[in-house]
């Protein structure tokens, strides 16, 4: 499959169905607030501009706006960083969100038990975002925190919540986001994913080994809603030379699924109480 040069995450690819139905400005200026991570703590108007498939112009009055509105901020060699504002955005989700809390404590107490990272993911267009993890534990080559971001197609979570589209819907998938290798092991091939993802709604669980980085083996298992539908993935991470991908599996699969199991109760009461 050729790849395009425009950034999977641009909002033209978002809102290809009903394009007049959407302010593609304002889809531009959440794409810059979205720039921003654990490896991106400022940026510039070109930086901007190449991240958007827009002129720097463009991108001035953008950065510009979100200036004027307090989300970012001038350094004083150029760049733009985020400003305590834009934590309101979240701010506001996580109050009303009381649920996350909860499944953070149970995330923590999981992690402990297994003595490895453990994390809970949801799909975002071509990326996982995880929505809690215990933050003692590290096995990512950065610092991950809530609401960053994996690519979907490498990593455990992703491949089981990306497994639970039809082939139809993975195809189409593929051919908006044309996923990239990221390690030798890393799946790219719209066939071989629908293969995949066959084997994975089959055994219930999704592994990523060395896909995302080497050495790492992680496994995704489901969190369903009142209705019993995969929302989110819970997933537990190691590096292999600790263990072998096999040992790893043997070992954590049956106790994730419990935990998944746990979880997925405790969410659908929740969801069933305050539908």
């Amino acid at each position: 499959m050729t790849n395009t040069k425009r950034p999977s995450h641009l909002p033209e690819d978002i809102l290809l169905d009903n394009p007049k139905d959407y302010s593609l400005t304002l889809a531009k200026g959440m794409a810059i607030l979205e720039m921003f991570g654990p490896e991106v703590q400022s940026i510039t108007f070109q930086s901007a501009a190449t991240h958007l498939g827009t002129s720097r112009a463009s991108a001035r009055r953008l950065i510009l706006t979100l200036m004027a509105m307090g989300y970012l901020d001038r350094t004083s060699s150029g760049a733009y960083i985020l400003t305590w504002k834009s934590l309101g955005i979240s701010r506001a989700f996580l109050a009303g969100s009381s649920i996350l809390s909860v499944l953070a404590e149970r995330v923590r107490k999981f992690a402990s038990e297994f003595n490895c990272p453990c994390s809970i993911v949801s799909l975002s267009g071509p990326e996982v975002m995880f929505l809690c993890r215990d933050p003692s534990r590290r096995v990512y080559a950065s610092q991950l925190a809530l609401g960053d971001r994996l690519p979907a197609h490498a990593s455990a979570g992703g491949k089981l919540l990306l497994a639970v589209k039809t082939d139809a819907e993975l195809q189409d998938w593929f051919i908006r986001y044309a996923p990239q290798k990221i390690t030798s092991k890393t799946i790219v091939d719209p066939t071989v994913m629908l293969t995949e993802a066959s084997r994975i709604r089959a055994q219930d669980y999704a592994r990523s080994d060395g896909e995302l980085e080497d050495g790492l083996v992680s496994i995704g298992l489901p969190i369903r809603d009142h209705l019993g539908t995969i929302r989110l993935s819970l997933v537990v991470s190691q590096f292999a030379n600790r263990m072998t991908s096999a040992t790893f599996s043997r070992k954590f699969l049956t106790p994730t699924r419990a935990a998944a199991e746990e979880i997925s109760d405790i969410y659908a009461d929740y969801l069933r109480h305050n539908a």
